[in-house]
């Protein structure tokens, strides 16, 4: 689509108006004294056959919906990941490596380490595991509240 001006009248003699309720085969001339007249925008639709269609609308209008529905909007989605103080190696490695694909695909990682019983009483284990997670894994750190963190991607 583009915007015709006086430059048309050289090129078209006579277009098809179109929209809001007219559907009419007028002169060049004409359809700019009405795009004039409304305060809007001669619009080119299609310049194939032996009548181009033209409509009038406001063009920085168009121009701004187009963009307004060209982005797309991404959605950041939180894993979460449960682990236990007391958690093997082999264990802890398989939650690292799903830990890692999860930040690879973009999506944030909420690490929380459950705490039963006794182990309520050394809170300092679970931090101690969080950080352990935390250093063979390449990402920010946003939040940490005592037994929980939540890791985004680094960039």
């Amino acid at each position: 689509m583009q915007i015709l001006d006086k430059t048309a009248l050289k090129t078209f003699t006579q277009v098809r108006l179109v929209g809001a309720g007219v559907n009419e085969l007028v002169s060049i001339s004409e359809a700019l004294r009405r795009a004039e007249d409304a305060g809007l925008d001669l619009i080119l639709v299609s310049p194939e056959g032996s009548q181009p269609v033209v409509k009038i609308e406001d063009y920085n209008k168009i121009q701004y919906d187009k963009k307004k529905t060209r982005k797309p909007t991404k959605k950041i989605s939180v894993k979460e990941i449960q682990l236990k103080v007391n958690i093997s190696d082999h264990d802890l490695s398989v939650k690292i490596a799903a830990i890692e694909k999860f930040l690879a695909r973009g999506d944030s990682v909420k690490l929380s380490v459950r705490l039963k019983g006794r182990e309520k009483d050394s809170p300092e284990r679970a931090t101690e595991l969080l950080n352990k997670v935390t250093s063979s894994v390449k990402c920010k750190i946003s939040k940490v509240a005592g037994t929980i963190m939540v890791l985004d991607p680094a960039k």
